[in-house]
Parts: structure tokens; sequence; C-alpha cells
């Protein structure tokens, strides 16, 4: 190297700010996260550290005006930081997060991003105005009806944005009145992904994976809905109707009461619903409770058999055989009714009378299986086994028309029944009988 080359480079770098003539090195891209509280900031600490990416963290949980940009500030001038947030990134290597802090809205944790992630984050919010115009124009398409046209440039505007959230949300609603279903839903979930405090996103998302039949994943939906508008009857009906078609009896229970509370008008479905719900989940109280009020609604047949169910459910079985009474009144050919007062009155000691309308019932429902079942454990009950055997017989060939399941289930009582009146070859050949019912 030649000595005047050598005095030039070692010049530049005796001068002020290292290299001369060349930019000082840019600042770091930073995501900020803002919470009332210090435990909220260290619980979302624990969620990033656990695996939950930081973006996602800040659109979940941070109350600043940045969130919905996943908290990214961009490549700020460490001198517009204050001067405590200003020491903590200039120690926080990339892709780490500074420790909590507080500020004047409670407290903050700052994430300097990778140099790859703040390529990404940048080249994203150069292509942004035109994502923008992109989102607008598909806007337009769709309502003039043009859903094929729309959905290209909205599928164009995500590509540039990913995180654009109208766009997402209008995709979304294309894809459903298009037909397609599971492409709706999976364009729904980026809006709840982007946005977890979007209400109408969660309820959409809600009601078309109900419809699919996704029953768990329909009540997670409804779930956020509720917590996010409490006082929305239609979300906690709809998360009360999907719990109790994901099985969840005892959810659903508290779910339509919390419903009845905001009810703007009186709905008998409302409360026969719950009734439902409750009689599954063995709540009596709520039971009674749901059954009353839907007494009030439907006077009647129908509303002294609601409450009579009810009442013998939790344990108030005197109460319920008047309201059965009542129901056997207003409707003697109801076999419900009927039914429904012999089991009351069995409940109460009254064998004989609980016999009487467990056979008017089987007469007035002949196909009903259950009926014959039941009377046949009645008078097993009382010691009568060559009537409970002719109950039997007469219920296995009313079950010949149904599922061989159910037969199998009735000839096996029957079977069990002759063995104990000590019919040993009747039994014998109600067994083969169940086997044959239930073999492939």
């Amino acid at each position: 190297m030649g000595v005047v080359r050598l005095c030039a480079v070692v010049a530049t770098l005796l001068l002020p700010g290292g290299w001369a003539g060349a930019e000082p090195p840019r600042p770091p891209g930073i995501r900020i996260l803002v919470v009332k509280t210090e435990a909220e900031a260290r619980d979302a600490i624990a969620a990033y550290n656990a695996g939950t990416p930081f973006g996602h963290l800040v659109r979940e949980r941070s109350i600043g005006p940045e969130r919905e940009r996943g908290g990214y500030l961009g490549r700020l001038n460490p001198a517009s930081l204050a001067p405590a947030a200003r020491a903590l990134v200039s120690k926080t290597p990339r892709g780490r997060l500074t420790p909590l802090f507080r500020t004047e809205n409670g407290f903050a944790v700052i994430q300097v991003v990778t140099s790859a992630e703040e390529q990404e984050l940048e080249a994203r919010a150069l292509a942004e105005p035109e994502a923008r115009e992109l989102l607008q124009r598909g806007t337009q398409l769709g309502q003039a009806g043009d859903l094929d046209g729309a959905r290209s440039l909205l599928r164009r505007a995500i590509e540039l944005n990913p995180d654009l959230e109208d766009a997402h949300f209008k995709l979304a609603m294309i894809y459903r009145k298009q037909g397609d279903l599971e492409a709706a839903i999976a364009a729904m979930r980026q809006v709840a992904r982007l946005h977890p405090d979007d209400f109408e996103a969660q309820m959409h998302l809600g009601a078309w994976l109900f419809e699919r039949g996704r029953y768990p994943e329909a009540s997670e939906a409804y779930e956020r809905a509720a917590t996010l508008q409490m006082g929305s009857r239609e979300a906690w009906l709809k998360l009360a109707q999907a719990y109790g078609a994901a099985g969840k009896a005892k959810a659903a229970v508290g779910a339509y009461r919390q419903a009845t509370t905001l009810q703007a008008g009186n709905d008998p479905a409302l409360y026969e619903a719950w009734l439902r719900v409750a009689l599954q989940a063995k709540d009596g109280p709520a039971a009674v409770t749901a059954a009353r009020k839907f007494q009030t609604l439907r006077p009647g047949h129908e509303g002294f058999l609601a409450l009579g169910e009810a009442l013998l459910l939790n344990g108030e079985a005197e109460a319920a055989v008047q309201e059965y009474q009542k129901a056997v009144a207003l409707s003697p050919s109801s076999a419900a009714a009927h039914a429904g007062l012999g089991a009351a009155s069995l409940r109460v000691g009254q064998s004989e009378a609980a016999a009487e309308h467990f056979l008017r019932a089987v007469q007035l429902e002949p196909q009903n299986t259950i009926h014959y079942r039941t009377l046949a454990r009645l008078y097993e009950g009382q010691g009568r086994l060559d009537l409970a055997i002719v109950a039997l017989r007469d219920g296995a060939s009313a079950a010949a028309l149904s599922s061989p399941k159910l037969q199998a289930e009735v000839s096996e009582e029957l079977a069990a029944l002759y063995e104990r009146a000590g019919m040993s070859r009747e039994a014998a050949l109600e067994r083969l009988r169940v086997q044959s019912l239930r073999s492939p």
C-alpha cells in the first residue's frame, strides 16, 4: 500500500463518527407492547418465551395504537425514544426482548427485530399504498357483484401485505358467498389472528364452524365473542347452542342462563332449549327454573309436562305428580304425560298407579319400546316376573322395525328375565338371537 493511500485510511478512521463520508449505522427496527400492569407484561413475556409470536401478542394484548401493525414502529431514531427505552434498546441484540419498563400508560417491552424480519416489514411498509389501492378496488368490484374479480384483487393485496385485516375479512365474505366455506373459515381465522378483539369476525367464524359440524371450534369462537361483548344476548345464545351440540351440557346450562338475563322479550324456545340441556346435565335447580319460565310462556299440556320432568329430576316427586296429573287432564291421549305420571307415581311409592299409567302409555304409543321396558322393570320390582316377561316380549315385537342395536338390547333384557324365571331354554334362544343381531 502506498504512503499516500495509507495516510488517507488512517485519517478516515480518526474522523468523528467513524468512516468519513459514510452514513451512520441505521437503527434497528423495533416492536413495542404496552399493557396496563406489570403482571400483564410479565405474562406476555412468558408467552413469548413459550413460543407465541411477539406480533401476535401485541395484537391480542397491547393497549397502544401500534397494535394494528403488530407493534412495529420501524427504524426509529434512538433520540426519539424515552431515555429508559433508549438505553434498553441499545443493549438488546436483534431478535431479543428488552427488559420491561414503565411508561406513562403502564408497562412496556420492546422487541428488537432480526435483520430478516426488518427487511420483510420494511418491504411491506413500502408496498402498503399499493395494497390499500388493491383493497379499495377489490371492495368496489365486490359491491358491484364481480366476486371473481374482487377475490383476485384482494388476494393480491394480501400478498403485498399479509397483515391487511380488511382484505382478509372481505375475502372471507366473498368465499362464503361463493359457497367455499372452508376457504371462508381460513380467511376469517386470519382476521381473528390479526385482530383477536374483532367481535364480528368471531361471530362469523363461530357460525361457519357450527355449520360445518365443528362444534368444539365453534364454541371457542363464540366464547371469545361473548367475552368481547358480555352484553350480547346473541353471542351467549350461540355459545349455548354450540356447547349443547358439542356435548357440553353443563357449560350450555351456564350460557343459556346468561342469555336469559339478557332476554329482550319472552321467547319460549329459549327456555325450552335451556331446559333440555339442564335435563341432560342433570342440573335439577336449573331445569326447574327454566321449566317454570317456559310454563308461564307456554301454558297448558306442554308446560305441565316440562315442569313435571324438571321437578322429578330435582327430587320433588310429589310436586311432579301434580304437574303430570294436570298434563294428563288436559291431554288424556298424551303417552308422554302418562309415562311421566307413571315415573313420578313410582317415585312416591304408588306402584299400582304407576303400572296403570305405563300400560296406558303402551296403548297410546305401541311402537315405543321404552314404555315396555319401563313396565317390565316395574313388574319385576313387584316380583311379578310373568307380567314382566309378557311386557318385554311385546317390547321385542315393537322393536322389530327398529335398529339391530335396539333389538339386541331388548332381547338381552328378555334373556335375563327368562333366566331369573328359571326358563333356561327360552333364555338360551334369546341369547342366540342377540348374537345374531350383533354379528357383522
